[in-house]
């Protein structure tokens, strides 16, 4: 029996052959679904290969190599609510509204004298107000349940569901 002995120049070909077939085997899965290709051995001669149902693409990045851009958020404004003072006249009258955890109220008040607004949350809020037209922010950060009264007159103006 006859032992063939392998020698250096005979065994960095079959290497390569072994590391490209290694390399082309990982790389064909991905492209499977990518669409044409060109063949990069020479660039001056290489053309895309057409496809039936798309034409050519000429130095366009291909489809799935683009980033998706992200939607941008459309911004809600804020919630309103109009409290009118005039006396001790308070309106409106315990009006119910939702609020999202940590989202801004807006509170425009049209008044003829100045008040103070007691939020009952966790922690406690209070909200001065002005004789004549003013707006204030008003952020509730604890869930449930907030009433919210106007000092002087004691009227509930809104009952306020925190989620």
């Amino acid at each position: 029996m006859t032992t063939r002995r392998l020698t250096l120049p005979t065994l960095v070909p079959a290497a390569l052959l072994t590391a490209v077939l290694a390399l082309a085997g990982c790389a064909g899965a991905d492209e499977e679904n990518a669409g044409p290709t060109e063949t990069a051995s020479d660039s001056s001669t290489a053309e895309p290969t057409p496809s039936s149902s798309a034409p050519a693409q000429t130095a366009d990045p291909e489809p799935d190599a683009t980033p998706t851009p992200k939607p941008t958020p459309t911004e809600q404004p804020a919630p309103e609510l109009e409290i009118t003072v005039a006396g001790d006249q308070v309106s409106p009258n315990a009006v119910e509204l939702e609020l999202g955890i940590g989202e801004t109220l807006l509170l425009r008040f049209d008044a003829d004298r100045p008040g103070e607004l007691h939020v009952h949350s966790k922690p406690e809020q209070y909200v001065d107000f002005t004789a004549g037209t003013s707006t204030h922010e008003l952020v509730v950060t604890t869930p449930g349940t907030v009433e919210i009264e106007e000092h002087d007159s004691g009227s509930v103006v809104a009952l306020v569901e925190v989620s």
